[in-house]
């Protein structure tokens, strides 16, 4: 097990390496202020921000989006989830598409949206 890496704010680590296999999260929240960044004005953009996030994310770890195997989709308000479906429809196209979990409930801060995946290597 190689731990977790991309230490983040306030104790939290983006992602945790383990064998084949990468955990990251993301969402659009600056953490120590718990609040939403500027760019993710709407479902789409926040939604988009995430991915961007955990691209990153991945990278650090040797994996890309197309290593997603699974993801946990959260959203505070079930009236997201078309526009957030058609928009991380749209960022992963071409696919590989991983099998994905849309839950409601809510999150921390102004958070409207939050990923939590698994990618293997």
């Amino acid at each position: 097990m190689s731990g977790p890496f991309q230490a983040g704010e306030l104790g939290f680590s983006a992602g945790v390496d383990v064998g084949d296999l990468v955990y990251a999260d993301a969402s659009a929240l600056d953490h120590p202020k718990l609040e939403r960044v500027a760019e993710a004005a709407t479902i789409a953009d926040e939604t988009r921000v995430c991915l961007e996030r955990l691209r990153r994310t991945l990278a650090d770890a040797g994996c890309a989006l197309a290593d997603v195997v699974k993801v946990n989709c959260y959203l505070t308000d079930d009236s997201y989830r078309a526009e957030f479906w058609q928009t991380f429809d749209e960022v992963l196209a071409p696919g590989p598409y991983p099998l994905r979990v849309t839950q409601v409930g809510g999150l921390a801060g102004e958070a409207r949206v939050l990923l939590d995946a698994v990618a293997a290597r």
